[in-house]
């Protein structure tokens, strides 16, 4: 009896450590992670030139842009991209004000047209991002977060969609970094489970912020990427309103 009862002993903080870290871990990660991408510890503003690259059947594509973001504590973040080249697409502009709120601007009509609800899955400007991920919503608003692994150098997460969010990936796979508590890799899934696309971040420093220097998505069932790379990075330049608005994306060389 008593060599059983020191095995039980002995089993229960075997037990205790392979049980999985609380909910409350994951949140805490998650909301950290948010702090710096576009939270309270995130620049106030940035501005940068920006490299789009279209891996497709087609062949290779590049695009070159020019990007303004605006940080709004507890609210989405106010983005603007402008296409500078090739011929094809300069001009053209993209203004997103909230995750319900986004507009393009298609020079060769002079007008400027709202992204519907139903077309913020479609593809943005031939990409492998959509309308949808352009956006600047915070993850927390719209997935329960739940602790998968961790290791001496990176969290894992798993996100799952709230109910009644209007989002296009049922479950997200999160891998956050420890030496900057920035994210390295997203896995989106669709509501059948399956997954749909590989999202991989490189974040570098700009002053005293992290910032998300390079994104590679990758569509995985197309077998398609576009890569997004950020130079030339400014932060808090005190952007004026009205670049944050259908107005500045009519102006052409800005």
């Amino acid at each position: 009896m008593r060599i059983f009862r020191k095995a039980i002993w002995l089993l229960v903080p075997a037990l205790l450590l392979a049980r999985p870290l609380p909910a409350a871990d994951a949140a805490a990660v998650l909301k950290a992670m948010e702090d710096n991408t576009n939270g309270a510890n995130a620049p106030r503003d940035l501005e940068a030139d920006m490299v789009m690259t279209i891996q497709d059947s087609g062949g290779v594509r590049v695009r070159e842009l020019r990007a303004w973001t605006r940080n709004v504590p507890d609210q989405d973040d106010l983005r603007v991209l402008k296409f500078l080249s090739p011929a094809d697409v300069r001009d053209i502009g993209f203004l997103v004000l909230d995750q319900d709120s986004m507009y393009i601007y298609l020079p060769e009509f002079h007008r400027t047209r709202r992204i519907a609800s139903s077309s913020k899955k479609d593809p943005f400007m031939g990409s492998d991002f959509s309308y949808e991920d352009m956006g600047t919503s915070a993850l927390s608003r719209y997935y329960d977060p739940k602790m998968l692994k961790e290791s001496d150098d990176e969290w894992q997460l798993e996100l799952l969609r709230k109910p009644g969010a209007d989002k296009p990936y049922a479950r997200i796979v999160l891998t956050v970094g420890k030496a900057n508590t920035m994210p390295r890799r997203m896995e989106l899934y669709d509501a059948s489970g399956s997954l749909g696309k590989v999202v991989e971040e490189t974040a570098q420093p700009v002053g005293k912020y992290w910032v998300m220097a390079r994104i590679k998505m990758t569509n995985v069932k197309k077998g398609t990427s576009t890569v997004l790379e950020m130079k030339n990075i400014k932060a808090d330049q005190g952007l004026r309103d009205e670049i944050f608005s259908e107005r500045f994306l009519k102006k052409r060389g800005s």
